[in-house]
């Protein structure tokens, strides 16, 4: 059976679709370590949405119809969620989606999944590091202008000046000029105290280093999750310098310790899928790649737990698995899962990112972690935003 990746791997968001495939390559291993799904192994197939709706829709009905042993999906970005989501429930195709939309909120698709919170979520929590960490005021937001990163701006906007800070600038970057110097230079002339940022590729990379030039120095810089990301890193650390980036850079990501027995062993699988993903051990500590892997695991014990490899019959379970309920025996492993089922109890898996707590719209999420990166590219976990923080400016802001 096949696990669909369904993200860009080409395009200018490119850089998303292979911390997915990282994702789905342990995941595959520890399950078919265990006998697989009720004895059919897993393999991992990537779909390439190339970042656009208009791409993604042929996409999406091409992995379907070519694949009739499709298990499920993960991937589906803030680009194209919208455009192959309803195609997928319409297949019956179990998603977990790495999507930020406000329309999956509370949507009442039934296959739908997502471990991340909302990029309205994501926006205050970069707005409250600035305002409430460090006391910025004045702040500018520099964003490409792919659907996924312009989902942040306008709840940016409403929580900095809710919460009595002032927009120094908004700008919309076309991804992938050569040159970004007229607008860096705008942003120079408006005095801003910290620059918020999601502008994937080499955008970023382009733009901070002319800052660097043109302002004869950094300024700070906090990134959205997505920016915590091995392919960021390296364009942007080999653009200012890996010292000045690491001064400079901090990010919120969504939460996980980076330790466990759940998550060494998405560890372990991940370094050993090296030989078919060379770049596999690089996105180690990347929050997205272990939500999703996750995801995977979760998916296969609502399988065995339904007794059915059919998506119809055990797409239910995956609620069930990831939340638990009573009398549920708290699993961390594939194997000890299966172990658990088999002696008829029911599990809760508590995974490489922790526990989930599903609400009745298939979301999950619980506050933040505040990240910065090591001099080797590593996430580094230096504090945290809870959701009563994040609840505070959404009250402010009105949402």
């Amino acid at each position: 059976m096949i696990v669909g990746i369904l993200a860009p791997f080409t395009g200018a968001d490119a850089a998303l679709g292979p911390a997915y495939f990282a994702a789905c390559l342990p995941a595959v291993r520890a399950i078919n370590a265990s006998g697989g799904v009720r004895g059919r192994m897993l393999s991992c197939k990537q779909f390439d949405t190339r970042g656009d709706p208009a791409d993604a829709v042929p996409a999406t009905r091409q992995m379907i119809a070519g694949n009739s042993n499709l298990f499920m999906v993960i991937g589906c970005t803030s680009d194209e969620a919208a455009s192959v989501m309803p195609i997928l429930e319409q297949s019956h195709i179990p998603a977990f989606c790495q999507t930020g939309q406000s329309e999956f909120d509370k949507s009442s698709f039934k296959y739908f999944h997502r471990l991340v919170p909302p990029d309205a979520y994501d926006s205050y929590a970069m707005v409250g590091i600035a305002r409430y960490l460090h006391g910025y005021h004045k702040i500018a937001l520099v964003f490409g202008n792919d659907i996924g990163s312009q989902t942040f701006v306008q709840p940016a906007v409403t929580a900095i000046e809710k919460t009595g800070g002032t927009v120094a600038i908004n700008q919309a970057i076309a991804l992938g000029q050569p040159s970004y110097r007229t607008e860096v230079q705008a942003l120079i002339n408006t005095h801003p105290e910290v620059i918020l940022t999601e502008a994937l590729g080499a955008t970023d990379a382009t733009y901070l280093k002319e800052l660097q030039q043109l302002n004869g120095s950094l300024i700070p810089v906090i990134g959205s999750s997505a920016t915590i990301d091995p392919v960021w890193f390296q364009a942007v650390s080999a653009a200012i310098g890996v010292d000045n980036l690491v001064k400079a850079y901090e990010a919120n990501d969504t939460p996980t310790d980076f330790a466990g027995p759940g998550y060494e062993e998405f560890k372990t699988n991940l370094l050993a899928s090296a030989g078919d993903f060379d770049k596999a051990p690089k996105y180690v500590t990347r929050a997205s790649t272990i939500h999703l892997y996750d995801g995977v695991i979760m998916t296969a014990l609502a399988a065995t737990s339904a007794k059915s490899t059919n998506p119809k019959v055990f797409n239910p379970e995956i609620i069930k698995v990831g939340n638990g309920g009573s009398g549920a025996q708290e699993v961390h492993k594939y194997a000890d899962g299966i172990a658990a089922l088999k002696n008829g109890k029911a599990v809760r898996f508590n995974g490489a990112g922790g526990a989930t707590q599903f609400n009745q719209y298939n979301n999950s999420q619980g506050g933040y972690i505040i990240a910065k990166y090591d001099a080797q590219g590593n996430e580094v976990n230096t504090g945290s935003l809870s959701q009563e923080q994040i609840n505070k400016i959404i009250q402010l802001a009105g949402a």
